[in-house]
């Protein structure tokens, strides 16, 4: 005698649905994100800036990196926040793009690693979407 196969319940079934969706949007997410950070810090006026000094914001469950750098502009010296800058760089000028009062590192190391943790995980939402399309014309073609 055989058990009847068991019914799926619908916690099970929202939690491979959620599963399904997160595999199959975060490559997307890593790329644009990397895509993102590519053009922001590639694109705009190039300045060469030293890193004057970086905090700690160390809270409960986060922890952030705030950097002050100092650059010239127009003739004029300015001091503000540098965004993807760390504690290793302090001292140390760095090649840097402004847009408008924001001025963020030009390293590359962030974009690449988004982008190269993202590109080959887009592999499996072509298979699965192509293997959802063969699904789809074998079950129309035995209509």
């Amino acid at each position: 005698m055989t058990d009847p196969p068991a019914k799926e319940s619908l916690t099970m079934r929202l939690v491979i649905n959620v599963l399904v969706t997160v595999v199959l949007v975060l490559p997307f997410v890593l790329v644009g994100a990397g895509g993102w950070l590519l053009w922001q810090r590639q694109t705009g006026e190039q300045v060469e800036a030293e890193v004057i000094s970086c905090d700690f914001d160390i809270n409960y469950k986060t922890s952030s990196q705030h950097c002050l750098a100092r650059w010239t502009e127009d003739g004029v010296e300015r001091t503000g926040p540098i965004q993807g800058s760390g504690d290793h760089e302090v001292g140390e000028t760095v090649t840097a793009t402004l847009r408008g009062d924001e001025l963020y590192s030009r390293s590359l190391t962030l974009p690449v690693v988004l982008l190269g943790l993202g590109l080959p995980l887009c592999f499996f939402p072509i298979l699965w979407l192509k293997h959802r399309l063969t699904r789809s014309r074998v079950g129309e073609s035995d209509q």
